[in-house]
């Protein structure tokens, strides 16, 4: 089976589960250990149920198994292995072309993870591919606003496409968004966000290679996809005008002040693209003026995220950072936080929560951001994060986030450690809602759980911090027990109720002890072999300031 598709999209707030990697270095480096000695030498090997595992082995038949198939199914296209090119589907969904935005989106997590495998390991063959895949995408299915404000049809009621979206000549991908009164004609911002972040990684990523181990497909992307990422969609926008207005409690036009995620993914984008060009400014080869542009966009975006941060201090002296808090109190997403029993809540049970964060599986951009941030601080000129900004941070997933049982972890449902009722009747979904983490069920609609979503991303800072790579040795641990009342694969058993995502059980072995490759499991491992400079982080650990 493929990685799965995710439900349709929304303008508000979704679940992401798309992790991308941004350290792109020539070649393995050695890693700062995890905090448990069976997962010391992960990037090169570890054991299943007595077994060695080769990691390098394991991954690359997981891109087979689980990667391409990802691409393939959002793609629209198929991979010819000996022609080494990516040709399109004879019969691609129906829908497909004008829900294009949607399955663009669907992409990332496929091509997050053959991004992590080909840099952890120095797999050309593999970047070549991923950058055919896109150059074809590009081709196949972008169009541009202006042909989207010429469209006609007596399906469209209204079209949110005016000039402040940008010129005709702007490229970018369909949406026909369905709604109650009918097709409205517009961009999904927020879908062609969590397409381009990896794409903006595989450019750093392709960059950073020596001139003569690219390849003419790499060449011919990096042509394509540098103007299309500054000018169509990192600058368009000019977010980092409306980020200093969000700082300014004067700024009396803006009818909110969230920092979104569509900022948090330009900033992302924006850092890899710098990294890019810093790595060879010849072949990326972006002019002063757009240079200038991103690395304001950088500081600013870095800016109104430390804009929006609180810090605690726990009952262990613990300095903790949450994000964001209050900012969604008014969505009805919320409407039901304060409510932490079992059963599904009432209309009499409403209670919104105060001071409220993101929810956890939103809220997984963050460590992505953070992470490409802290590998191109000399690119940005912006230097965050410093160690200690993940140490606040990574002191709150890691202690009040994580619920703090190493054997069955469950995480709260938002990063200030609330863990209330989410999203109930979710889209007029009658029987829905996120339970609180230690009542719900993936197997109980009624009773979802956000607990996937809690474990994508952290993976990128675990080096960086031991409270995280504790939790994530934690989460190995899980996928490698044989303890039958956690790791039976039946509805009943923990890790089925609490982590199965889609048809896969959260398990390196399937019920046949034969090997699988879960999508949840192979994000996670494949953001934890990830190198790190253990120099670098010396470095950041002895200019380390004193805690607040």
């Amino acid at each position: 089976m493929p990685i799965p598709q995710k439900n349709c999209l929304t303008v508000a707030l979704l679940f992401t589960v798309t992790v991308f990697c941004f350290l792109c270095p020539p070649a393995l480096r050695a890693q700062k250990p995890m905090s448990e000695d069976r997962f010391a030498n992960l990037a090169h090997s570890f054991v299943v149920d007595g077994k060695t595992i080769d990691t390098k082995t394991y991954l690359d038949q997981a891109w087979e198994a689980k990667g391409r198939p990802g691409l393939f199914a959002n793609g629209g296209m198929n991979w010819d292995p000996l022609a080494r090119k990516w040709t399109l589907m004879p019969a691609r969904p129906a829908d497909f072309s004008k829900a294009v935005a949607h399955y663009a989106s669907w992409t990332a997590t496929a091509g997050s993870l053959g991004l992590n495998i080909a840099a952890t390991y120095h797999e050309v063959d593999l970047m070549d591919e991923l950058a055919k895949f896109y150059s074809a995408f590009l081709k196949a299915n972008f169009t541009t606003l202006g042909e989207l404000r010429k469209t006609n049809s007596a399906q469209i009621k209204s079209k949110q496409l005016g000039p402040e979206w940008g010129p005709d000549s702007t490229r970018t991908l369909a949406w026909w968004w369905d709604t109650q009164d009918g097709v409205v004609l517009r961009e999904c911002f927020l879908c062609n966000e969590e397409y381009f972040v990896p794409v903006a990684a595989l450019l750093e990523l392709i960059a950073r290679l020596k001139a003569a181990e690219r390849t003419p497909a790499m060449t011919q992307f990096v042509a394509e996809y540098v103007p299309l990422l500054v000018s169509d969609h990192i600058l368009r926008l000019n977010f980092a005008d409306l980020m200093r207005k969000q700082m300014i409690p004067t700024s009396g036009n803006l009818k909110r002040r969230n920092m979104s995620e569509e900022e948090i993914g330009v900033v992302t984008a924006a850092a890899s693209v710098l990294g890019a060009d810093a790595a060879d400014p010849k072949f990326v080869a972006l002019s002063s003026e757009d240079r200038a542009k991103l690395k304001d966009l950088v500081k600013v975006g870095v800016d109104r995220f430390q804009f929006s941060r609180t810090l605690t201090k726990d009952a262990d002296g613990r300095t903790n950072a949450t994000y964001f808090n209050g900012d969604y109190d008014w969505l009805e997403d919320f409407d039901y936080v304060g409510y932490r029993g079992e059963e599904p809540p009432t209309p009499a049970n409403k209670a919104k929560g105060k001071g409220t964060s993101w929810d956890i599986g939103h809220f997984n951009v963050v460590p992505v951001l953070l992470r490409t941030l802290y590998d191109n601080r000399a690119a940005t000129g912006v230097d965050f994060p410093q160690i200690t900004d993940i140490e606040y941070i990574g002191n709150q997933y890691a202690f009040h986030v994580f619920e703090g049982d190493y054997t069955k972890p469950l995480f709260t449902n938002f990063f200030d450690g609330t863990d209330g009722w989410y999203r109930v009747g979710y889209l007029g979904r009658i029987g829905y809602g996120v339970a609180p983490s230690r009542f719900c069920n993936t197997f109980d609609k009624s009773h979802t759980c956000a607990t996937i979503g809690a474990i994508y991303g952290w993976g990128l800072l675990a080096p960086l911090h031991p409270g995280i790579a504790k939790v994530d040795g934690a989460l190995l641990g899980l996928a490698l027990s044989k303890d039958p009342s956690i790791a039976c694969f039946k509805p009943e058993c923990f890790r089925e109720r609490y982590y199965r995502y889609a048809d896969s059980s959260f398990s390196f072995l399937d019920s046949e002890d034969q090997n699988q490759y879960p999508p949840a499991l192979l994000v996670i491992l494949s953001q934890l072999v990830l190198p790190v400079s253990p120099a670098e982080v010396k470095k950041d650990m002895q200019r380390k300031p004193n805690s607040p």
